[in-house]
């Protein structure tokens, strides 16, 4: 990752997201779990259907923390390959665990990686996926670029990630919620009640759905369309290379 330092709120930078993750890493998943009231499970079971996978195809997960993304995929479509990456070692250590339990055919690599810099040949991919983590690149049009360049012709790119819910009243609460509960359940869960502030600032700076599919656009993906998911508290934007 690359970027200036800042303190401005909600804004990535490479030391900043690597200290939080690295610090919040063992209580992570707990934090999912709670926050969005198990959700994100089926958040997760969307993203896998949207990636049209067959057995054949090799998968590049982006920005995939404790590897819940990837555990999903390989379990849901069952893919020749998953390579999971992140470019916070003690997140990757967390999802090199649950890899060890997972019993399939799918074979699971894992390798630290920047989502903005990828180690990895062109046109090596058959889709490419991240959740919840191109909010945090100092860089997405780097990330565009280079997801683009690894993905095959006709690859998909789906994104999760936090966005705009479309009807006020509940994007009301839903801004409520993550301006106050957010940072109190990351704060009592990890002490670091600052970290979960920054993210609370970067998802409500993060563009809306049409901005993103706009951004994908000008990055030279086609065909993006995207999904509302729980009354769009988050979005699934799919692109093809």
């Amino acid at each position: 990752m690359t970027g200036e330092r800042t303190d401005a709120p909600g804004r990535p930078t490479t030391e900043r997201v690597r200290g939080i993750f690295s610090n919040i890493a063992g209580q992570y998943d707990s934090f999912n779990r709670i926050s969005s009231l198990g959700i994100d499970r089926s958040w997760r079971k969307e993203l896998v259907k949207a990636a049209a996978l067959t057995s054949t195809s090799r998968v590049l997960d982006l920005c995939a923390g404790t590897g819940d993304v990837a555990l999903a995929v390989a379990k849901q479509a069952a893919p020749a390959e998953v390579v999971i990456t992140d470019f916070t070692p003690e997140m990757l250590e967390i999802a090199a665990e649950k890899a060890k339990s997972y019993e399939g055919p799918t074979k699971l690599a894992i390798e630290q990686a920047d989502a903005q810099d990828l180690p990895f040949d062109d046109e090596s991919f058959d889709a490419a996926t991240v959740a919840f983590g191109v909010r945090n690149l100092p860089d997405r049009a780097a990330n565009f670029a280079e997801v683009r360049r690894v993905l095959k012709p006709g690859g998909r790119y789906i994104i999760l990630e936090f966005s705009r819910p479309t009807f006020a009243p509940w994007r009301g609460f839903y801004h409520v919620y993550l301006r106050y509960v957010i940072p109190a359940i990351g704060g009592a869960l990890t002490g670091d009640r600052p970290s979960f502030q920054y993210l609370n600032d970067s998802i409500r700076q993060f563009p809306t759905q049409p901005q993103l599919a706009s951004e994908l656009r000008d990055a030279g993906f086609t065909a993006i369309t995207w999904k509302n998911l729980t009354g769009g508290v988050a979005a699934l934007h799919t692109a093809v290379r």
